[in-house]
């Protein structure tokens, strides 16, 4: 019974601690409690359950603190469960995780124990292991990664990565410690390798980083979109894939390891960017590991080679082999082209004993190859090349160079270059050659440097110049050493230089300069000179002493001048300094005995320039820099030029400081011209302020620098003030009035005067906006007035305001009669208004511009006019003209039509009239009806449209100069040739020609009407052509003495203009023809070659039709019928080539219209000579050809068709006239 009750009561303990265990482990309360006891009892331990249980995705906060490292976890949830993913599936998510650990203490060294492999007590497998964001701080170190998203199976000794993603990472390191400076290795030991224990087989199926980025200091490396495919065991380590991106870079990856036995490594790596590609290949052990590398793209190369790492210094053998890498567009002038054909470097040994050896092959261009090579060997404390040559176009390089870098770097160089092609990098500078020569060394070891050049020469020839360089130089890094040597010659001239470098100087040269102009100094010097420089660096001592016997410098020439200069820096920069020229030409004027001196030192120190001859000058100044701020006075100051002084009334005050420069009120005299002004700047804001005034201008005292055919007379005052920022004007205001001005311009004998008796201008500015107003009155001109807007900010266009107020044209009639030396007589009222906006260069231009009441009338003038107008209105780029144009005899002519000039100039008018009369020469009056176009486009004008000329009035009384052409078959011995001009525009003409029946044509023995039409066509290179025909209607041709009617008249045209083809018949006078006879000439062919011929109706043989045409008879028989015909027609030639000559005696005994001619036919013909005493009393005197009988005849015309005439002769008779007129 005791036992029983025992065994209950401990069946009951042990039952009810199951319970307690069980309410524990397996509810919310019970772990609750669980995490309450983890809080008590673990120091710096806190965490925080929500509702719910442990291990059933619970969300749970935990914050750990000690010494070392703090973690914190917000939001963590572990769910796990049985038999679902894996026998144990467990799922982790977190919101944000961080650790922070101070600096971890390095682990002791432990020996090395057995490993053995790890095996999963149960297939564990976790199904989402996500964290959003996490943060790492130990050593230094930042570690920060999101969106973590990982699915992981344990099995055994198989651990398989399904998943694992990261949005991105970023790796920040410390900076790198400045470490002491190590002995370079005698030796690169072997690399020693050891089989890797590998406790579990890895297998990672996709693993990929979105972003990664690591830093350290200011270096920042990404990489993008990186894969990994891998698998790991006992024996190898496979990668099918790792994949990453870098800025424009990616990268390809596969390969194993294997370390079965020895290392093995098989890897292939493609590198990409763009079309360029570069492929590394791996194989083999780390006693013979071959390396191929291939770049494929703009710049193809391939580099084979074996490396054994597991013997000291590496053992190596590499060839590197480059073919056709183009450089186009990435170096300067003259390599922009430049082409590497072949290039071979093969180098072998170790790292401690190496030789290479190199050789290139190329072109800049097609024309200028170039090839290079190289020997060199080294180890790991040095370099030494030898023999390296380049050889481009004429230019030969040799060079070697030997380096150390075991204490410190220590070099020697040695350099040879012949035929610099110089000419290829500066093209202005032909025919030179130019050879150097370079022998130095160099030391740098903790921060200190020095270099001695034993050997720097240059020779050659420059500009068709010798040219001799040469230098020797020790230097350190304190700029502490000596110039044993530098001289420098070129053509006759020569510099040297000498002496101790360092904080203290002590330099000597002299120069001395017999050159002659060229491209390299642009001047003629002749000049000798010694500079000594000694003292401090910081304020040295320097004393200059030179002649110069002659400068020139383009129209400047400066002869026989002294410098002497000292300036001590010791002794507050103390100078005195003195430049004397005997002469000084500038173009064509003449400075003698000229000085400029400064002497003093900062305290007190003046300045004083004087000069003779053409141009007197005297200047003085005295200045003091005190406080950083320097003050002068600017005593005296005149300039005589040309016996035109300009002298300063008053001395004026100049300062000078950091923060600003300012110059007091000066004044200064023209003549009798007086103008002051004054300004000062704030050099740290940039603010300045000016003013200027004028108080008097008398404007003749401008006169000498206008010339002779430009005057100027009248008077001007007025002033302005200007502020400014930074260099920009920011305001202006002012004044400025003439009164009274003339302008005289003179051409040839002929003065014109324009008065101008009142111009004001007036100017207001604000930051934005600077307003000129303006007006002008003059006698000449009328009045006008306007207003200019220039934005001062901004990008607004400028804005003007042009007004004629009122114009006329009358008084210009003076000067146009006094210049043509004809009388004209213009008249005309101009008004309008314009305004312009928009770019100066092609403003937009909007208003109206009329001219009323216009009236012409001139000798020399084709048109006389009356009561005419014009009118043009502007509309932005175009103007609108619309004129109307009254002929004083009668007439209109209207224009309309519109110009543009938006991008180039086009145009378009139209004319149209009516009886417009025009008078382009003395006898020759036409009226016209036009209706033609005119225009105008793209460098190309035609003309095209109908003119009607309904009357014409043409007199020729004699032949014109130039009017008859010299023959064809005519050649001229050393003539010279004419270019023929060629109009600058190409242009087309269609134009129908109409002449009415009203046009009559006087010349040269021809009187008839003209009518007809004509179309004249012109097509762009090509003549002027003209189809269609006129008549002649009601004329008459005096030849032969005779005054032939024109019975056909017709001159046609098919083809050039001035070639027309004629058809003319005419006729001896019926009335006076015996035996009804008609008797003629005939004209036909073209104008340039006619044929003429006589003719008669009857037909008969041509000495009997001669003789009807000249004499109105047939021939009689025997010789004198014979001289008679001949008599005939020599009078006819002889009164047509005196008839001129008789009338023009004539009018200077008193008569007009003194005309001579024949009279009567056959044995009764006279000669005749009549001109009238009055309009209406004709005088007239006849004498026989073939008897002498004479006699006097005085008609008098009673009305316009009775006539009585009294004839005194053989006979006295009283004749009662009347004259009909009757229409055939």
């Amino acid at each position: 019974m005791l036992f029983s009750a025992r065994l209950k009561k401990g069946l009951s303990g042990i039952a009810a601690i199951a319970v307690v265990v069980f309410c524990i482990i397996a509810t919310a309360p019970g772990h609750q409690l669980l995490v309450y006891l983890a809080n008590k009892t673990v120091s710096g331990l806190e965490l925080k359950l929500a509702e719910g249980r442990l291990l059933s995705g619970t969300q749970i906060d935990m914050t750990y603190k000690n010494e070392q490292v703090s973690i914190s976890a917000q939001q963590l949830r572990v769910s796990l469960e049985w038999f679902s993913c894996a026998t144990l599936c467990i799922d982790v998510s977190g919101e944000s995780i961080q650790v922070k650990a101070g600096t971890l203490a390095e682990e002791s060294q432990q020996p090395v124990q057995e490993s053995k492999r790890i095996n999963a007590p149960v297939h564990l497998g976790i199904r989402n292991l996500s964290v959003r964001h996490f943060e790492a701080d130990f050593n230094g170190q930042h570690v920060s990664f999101s969106q973590l998203h990982s699915q992981l199976q344990w099995q055994d000794e198989q651990l398989l990565i399904n998943k694992f993603t990261l949005d991105s990472v970023h790796v920040t390191l410390p900076d790198e410690q400045t470490e002491q400076t190590k002995a370079l290795p005698e030796k690169i030991p072997a690399l020693v390798f050891k089989a890797p224990f590998i406790p579990m087989n890895v297998t990672a199926q996709k693993l990929r980083i979105q972003h990664f980025e690591l830093r350290q200091a200011s270096q920042t490396t990404k990489l993008d979109n990186i894969a990994i495919e891998a698998s790991l065991d006992t024996e190898q380590l496979q990668w099918q894939t790792l994949n990453a991106d870098m800025q424009d870079f990616k990268l390809r990856s596969q390969g194993a390891v294997f370390w079965s036995e020895s290392l093995q490594l098989n890897s292939s790596t493609v590198l990409k960017r763009g079309d360029d590609q570069l492929l590394l290949d791996t194989n083999g052990s780390l006693s013979k590991l071959a390396i191929k590398l291939n770049s494929m793209g703009q710049y193809p190369s391939d580099v084979e080679g074996n490396i054994n790492l597991a013997q000291d210094n590496w053992p190596f053998d590499v060839q590197l082999l480059v073919h056709d890498w183009q450089f186009s567009g990435l170096l300067p002038a003259p390599f922009e082209r430049l082409k590497l054909e072949q290039g071979k470097f093969d180098i072998e040994g170790d790292f401690n004993d190496y030789v290479a050896k190199l050789s290139i092959n190329g072109n800049s261009s097609p024309e200028s190859p170039f090839s290079s090579s190289a020997k060199l060997h080294g180890s790991l404390a040095e370099v030494t090349i030898d023999d390296a040559q380049l050889q481009w176009r004429e230019a030969v390089a040799a060079f070697s160079t030997q380096f150390s870098w075991q204490q410190g770097i220590n070099g020697e160089v040695i350099a040879e270059v012949t035929q610099i092609p110089l000419t290829l990098f500066l093209p202005q500078y032909p025919d030179t050659k130019l050879n150097t020569q370079l022998a130095m060394s160099f030391a740098i070891n903790d921060g200190q440097w020095q270099t001695d050049i034993k050997t720097l020469e240059l020779d050659g020839v420059l500009l068709n110049k010798p040219l001799t360089a040469a230098t020797k130089l020790q230097l350190n890094q304190d700029f502490q050493g000596n110039l044993e040597q530098f001289s420098f010659a070129y053509g006759q001239s020569k510099v040297t230089l000498s002496g101790l470098l360092g904080q203290q100087l002590q330099l000597s040269g002299n120069v001395n300069l017999a050159h002659s102009a060229d491209l390299l100094l642009p001047a003629d010097i002749e000049m000798s000179s010694d500079i000594v420089v000694s003292g401090n660096h910081k304020t040295p001592s320097i004393e200059l002493h030179a002649d110069l016997q002659h400068v020139r410098y383009q129209q400047v020439q400066l002869i026989d001048a002294q410098l002497d200069f000292f300036l001590d820096g010791a002794s507050r920069w103390e100078t005195d300094a003195k430049l004397q020229a005997s002469r000084i030409e500038v173009e064509q004027q003449a400075i003698q005995n000229a000085t400029v001196s400064v002497q003093g030192d900062l305290l007190q120190h003046t300045l004083e320039i004087k000069t003779q001859g053409d141009a007197l000058v005297d200047v003085k100044l005295r200045g003091s820099l005190q406080n950083e701020q320097w003050q002068a006075v600017l005593t005296d100051a005149k300039v005589d030029y040309q016996q035109y002084l300009f002298e300063l009334l008053e001395p004026a005050q100049i300062y000078l400081s950091q923060q600003e420069a300012k110059f007091d009120k000066q004044c200064w005299v023209l003549l009798n011209s007086e103008a002051c002004f004054s300004g000062q700047q704030n050099i740290i804001t940039g603010h300045g302020h000016g003013d200027v005034k004028i108080s008097q201008l008398l404007l003749s005292d401008i006169n000498p620098w206008l010339g002779d055919i430009t005057k100027l007379d009248g008077s001007a005052f007025g002033g302005v003030s200007f502020d400014w920022q930074s260099g920009k004007l920011t305001k202006a205001d002012g004044k400025l009035q003439f009164q009274h001005t003339q302008v005289i311009t003179t051409e040839g004998d002929v003065m014109h005067t324009l008065p101008i008796e009142t111009l004001n201008t007036q100017l207001v500015s604000s930051e934005e906006l600077a307003t000129l107003d303006w007006q002008i009155e003059s006698s000449l001109l009328g009045r006008l007035q306007g207003e200019m807007q220039l934005p001062l900010i901004g990008k607004a266009k400028p804005k003007a305001i042009v007004e004629i107020v009122h114009m006329s044209l009358s008084p210009l009639s003076p000067v146009l009669s006094k210049s043509l030396h004809q009388p004209f007589n213009l008249a005309g009222d101009i008004s309008g208004k314009v305004n312009l906006t928009g770019d100066l260069r092609s403003p937009h231009v909007a208003g109206q511009v009329n001219i009323k009441e216009i009236a012409l009338a001139s000798p020399v003038s084709p048109i006389t006019l009356m009561s005419s107008s014009v009118d043009i209105t502007f509309d932005a780029k175009q103007a609108n003209i619309h004129g109307n144009m009254q002929a004083e005899q009668g007439g209109t002519l209207s224009l309309d039509g519109q110009l543009s000039w938006a991008n180039k100039l086009a145009g378009k008018i139209k004319a149209q009239g009516d009886n417009f009369l025009i008078a382009p020469e003395a006898n020759v009056e036409v009226s016209i009806s036009p209706d033609i176009l005119f225009e105008y486009s793209e460098n190309k004008a035609s003309v095209t449209g109908k003119l009607f000329i309904p009357f014409g009035r043409i007199e020729v009384k004699e032949i014109p100069v130039g009017v008859v052409q010299v023959s064809e078959d005519q050649i001229i011995v050393d003539a010279q040739s004419k270019r023929l001009s060629r109009s600058p525009i190409d242009y087309k003409v269609d134009i129908d020609v109409q002449v009415g029946d009203d046009f009559r044509v006087k010349a040269l023995g021809l009187d008839s009407y003209i009518a007809g039409r004509i179309d004249v066509v012109k097509m762009p290179a090509s003549p002027l052509l003209a189809s269609g025909e006129l008549s002649l209607n009601e004329g008459r041709y005096r030849a032969f003495g005779q005054d032939l009617l024109i019975k056909t008249g017709l001159i046609g045209f098919n083809g050039a203009l001035d070639k027309p083809y004629l058809n003319v018949r005419a006729i001896r006078n019926p009335e006076v023809t015996a035996n009804d006879v008609e008797a003629g000439i005939e004209l036909s062919g073209s104008i340039s070659k006619p044929s003429f011929s006589v003719y008669s109706q009857p037909a008969m043989d041509q000495s009997q039709a001669l003789a009807y045409l000249l004499n109105g008879e047939p021939l009689g028989e025997g010789e004198s019928s014979n001289n008679t015909i001949l008599t005939q027609l020599l009078l006819s030639q002889g009164l047509n080539r005196s008839e001129g000559l008789v009338a023009k005696t004539g009018e200077k005994l008193g008569f007009s219209d003194v005309s001579l001619g024949a009279r009567g036919s056959g044995d009764s013909t006279k000669v005749e000579v009549s001109g009238y005493l009055t309009p209406s009393v004709q005088v007239s005197y006849r004498v026989g050809v073939f008897d002498s009988l004479s006699e006097v005849a005085v008609r008098y015309r009673v009305f316009s068709k009775l006539y009585i005439e009294a004839t005194s002769g053989l006979y006295d008779s009283v004749d009662l006239l009347y004259k009909f007129d009757w229409d055939n």
